[in-house]
């Protein structure tokens, strides 16, 4: 199973509340710029689960317009906050069951980062640019590995088809 690790688009700095934050123009170019990128590896996915705070699911939303995803669900256990071992037991008690699957989890800071060290405890928890997204490949009876991580900036000076909205990228 391949699980990808995505961090939100850069969301407004100020709300009623955090859970409201909406994503800036930034935020959903950036997002698309990962989106177009990671769908030339990825067709589907078969489960996506989003935390429910407003910037997770208007990232999940950008994505889904270039990648699909056949189940998703909000999920309580990846607020930025939540305990990251409860999240890791979450996904893989998921690739228990659905070994061939794409996952993709949108979450936030710093959550993401040690749900990939909670996942991989040979590895450090990394920071996770805005929409930045990590690969963790998880294959029956072994310790998932920590495949790769990556964010717009590195991904945008190799990607041959430009979003719309990329100006705001600088």
């Amino acid at each position: 199973m391949n699980i990808f690790i995505m961090r939100h688009g850069q969301a407004a700095p100020e709300a009623s509340s955090d859970a409201l934050r909406p994503l800036t123009g930034q935020g959903r170019d950036e997002t698309c710029l990962m989106a177009q990128w990671l769908a030339r590896q990825v067709p589907v996915f078969d489960r996506v689960l989003v935390s429910p705070y407003l910037r997770a699911r208007q990232t999940w939303q950008q994505v889904s317009k270039h990648i699909t995803g056949t189940q998703v669900e909000c999920c309580e256990e990846l607020t930025p906050n939540a305990d990251a071992d409860i999240a890791a037991s979450l996904l893989l008690a998921y690739g228990d069951l659905h070994r061939q699957d794409n996952l993709l989890v949108v979450s936030h800071m710093p959550l993401v980062g040690f749900l990939v060290e909670s996942l991989c405890p040979a590895t450090m928890a990394p920071i996770f640019v805005t929409s930045g997204i990590a690969k963790i490949i998880l294959e029956q009876g072994q310790t998932p590995v920590f495949n790769w991580l990556e964010g717009p900036h590195n991904v945008r000076p190799h990607y041959e088809q430009p979003c719309h909205l990329l100006g705001s990228l600088g």
